[in-house]
């Protein structure tokens, strides 16, 4: 999700007629920022995204989850919206905002606003949020993702994340927690269908999120996706 991330900034930093696109994936384990919010079990996901020519963009993203609390299956929700443009040199770079809403534990939605700058293989971002899952304090976190062509329908993607979240504690005050991610994959595409095979690893499994344990902080991550 960094692969939605990826996913959305990719279509408006590529196209230049409006186009309204999306995907419907399967994926082994929901990784949100190398952390798993599906307990370490199957997901399916639906994206949608809408470019503007004029470089505006809006869109959607949609998950199941499995949280600490309630720990049956629920639904997490992001929308977005953002403007995009163009350098003479090639690059784009954005500005944007969204807002991840959870149907089961409304006390977890948050609200957060980015901004990101993207080459033709290589992008990054950087969020901002004023509170961040059911924490009532800030959170920055920045990314960098790259794809890199092997074969005709072949790409070696990687992807890394730094997550620099405050909290406060009535016995110890304000603690400040780093965590960092990391994924490595193999995507292929085929005529109707993409295939993605990823290596994710995390500095710690729960670090300022409501997961369920986790059986390792690293994991194998496959994922299927149909796109419209």
């Amino acid at each position: 999700m960094r692969r939605a991330a990826a996913f959305w900034f990719a279509l408006v930093a590529t196209n230049v007629s409006a186009q309204v696109s999306g995907s419907v994936t399967l994926v082994s384990d929901y990784r949100y920022r190398g952390v798993s919010l599906s307990h370490n079990r199957p997901a399916a996901q639906l994206a949608a995204v809408y470019d503007d020519p004029r470089g505006w963009y809006a869109g959607a993203f949609a998950s199941t989850v499995q949280l600490a609390d309630p720990s049956n299956r629920e639904l997490q929700a992001i929308a977005f919206v953002g403007y995009v443009w163009r350098f003479p040199s090639g690059l784009s770079s954005e500005v944007g905002a969204n807002y991840s809403a959870f149907t089961g534990a409304r006390g977890y939605s948050y609200p957060e606003v980015y901004w990101g700058i993207a080459s033709e293989n290589l992008s990054g971002r950087l969020y901002y949020a004023p509170r961040y899952f059911a924490q009532d304090s800030d959170a920055i976190y920045g990314e960098v993702n790259g794809s890199q062509p092997l074969l005709d329908r072949v790409h070696l993607l990687a992807h890394a994340g730094f997550l620099r979240n405050s909290s406060e504690n009535v016995y110890t005050g304000r603690a400040v927690t780093h965590v960092f991610d990391a994924r490595v994959g193999v995507a292929v595409d085929f005529d109707q269908f993409s295939v993605q095979l990823s290596w994710i690893g995390i500095s710690s499994a729960s670090a300022a999120y409501p997961v369920m344990g986790t059986r390792s902080r690293n994991a194998a991550v496959v994922s299927v996706s149909r796109s419209f």
